[in-house]
């Protein structure tokens, strides 16, 4: 897979309350999320975003469930426009597991990009673009880092425009292998400006698709809106399976009280687009463990006469999202087509 991860952050509200009166912030999606983050309109009509605001919040934070060897990470982006004080914004970047190196892409006064390496407080400016992305508008930004001591390979995009590539690097130095992307700050540092951030992806350069830069993509959030071929879940506080699923909170739920029961869904068409290129499709739960002991789900898809689902995705006490990805579709082993996926079902099965 070279696929890992995508949002879109069109079904959340960072600001909403759970169960326990806490904000939801990106629980299960992200391994930190400024408390300050808000839901914001998004680059398209009828969409959201993420907006990080300035200050000591921090920014977004993923880190992956394995560590990689290259990582990509591309989000469209836009800056507040921004006093030249000496801190530059940060846009996005990748760190390695032992969090010694970091590859970070930030934009100077002049609206260039610039590519640093090292850790926070340390880092060393490496190379400058001539591409510029001024502030106020949204821009895809993209960085690829392949890790070596002598081979490695820096590369940054923006607005599918080739900025920095740099190559024979040590993107190591000393440091382990990838495992961190992170949007608007160093971890564990404070946003220098307020930044929004749409359309995310992460992938590495595996695999025989999606291994390199992606471009400008779009991650649409499609909600439930029939009952499945499978249902073997049972259904609590609604009339069907996909009400139960489409609200956002435990008003009404499914549940499975066995392992190997399966339920899908079909789904909301795409919207219309003139040529859709579909690179992947993440089923996304919102979901938690009602017993002691280890609780286990997994992604589900069913396409024609094929089902496929994901590794398990541990359960906790709380609420929680959780992400399962599928790059092919399981009839035939391809390639997403749009009428294969309006075709499909989705959903979980039970571990």
């Amino acid at each position: 897979m070279a696929l890992l991860f995508i949002d879109g952050f069109d079904h959340y509200d960072p600001q909403a309350l759970d169960p326990f009166g806490d904000p939801w912030l990106a629980r299960g999606k992200a391994a930190y999320l400024s408390p300050q983050a808000q839901r914001i309109p998004g680059r398209r009509p009828s969409s959201y975003a993420l907006r990080l605001p300035e200050g000591a919040g921090g920014g977004y934070v993923k880190n992956l469930d394995a560590t990689k060897t290259s990582l990509i990470v591309g989000a469209a982006i836009r800056v507040a426009p921004f006093e030249n004080t000496g801190e530059e914004p940060v846009l996005l970047g990748v760190r390695d597991a032992n969090a010694q190196v970091a590859h970070i892409v930030k934009i100077g006064e002049d609206g260039r990009l610039k590519l640093y390496r090292g850790q926070y407080g340390y880092e060393q400016l490496i190379s400058t673009s001539i591409a510029t992305a001024a502030a106020r508008g949204w821009h895809y930004v993209e960085l690829q880092v392949t890790q070596g001591t002598s081979n490695g390979v820096l590369s940054v995009r923006v607005n599918g425009i080739l900025a920095i590539q740099m190559t024979a690097q040590n993107t190591i130095q000393g440091g382990g292998q990838l495992l961190t992307a992170f949007v608007g700050a160093v971890p564990g540092q404070s946003c220098p400006v307020t930044l929004d951030v749409d359309d995310l992806y992460l992938a590495d350069t595996s695999g025989t698709i999606n291994n390199t830069f992606l471009g400008d993509v779009r991650v649409d959030a499609l909600q439930a809106q029939a009952d499945g071929s499978l249902n073997q879940w049972t259904v609590e506080g609604a009339a069907s399976a996909w009400q139960a699923v489409s609200d956002g909170d435990e008003a009404s739920s499914i549940r499975a009280n066995a392992a190997g029961l399966r339920q899908t869904l079909r789904l909301a068409p795409l919207p219309a687009m003139a040529t859709p290129a579909i690179h992947g499709v993440q089923v996304t739960m919102l979901a938690r463990k009602t017993e002691a002991g280890l609780g286990k789900v997994k992604g589900l898809v069913a396409s024609g006469a094929q089902t496929a689902v994901s590794s398990d995705l541990i359960l906790q006490e709380q609420l929680a999202w959780h992400t399962a990805l599928f790059e092919r579709n399981p009839s035939g082993n391809v390639q997403w087509t749009e009428a294969a996926f309006n075709a499909a079902e989705f959903g979980v099965e039970s571990a």
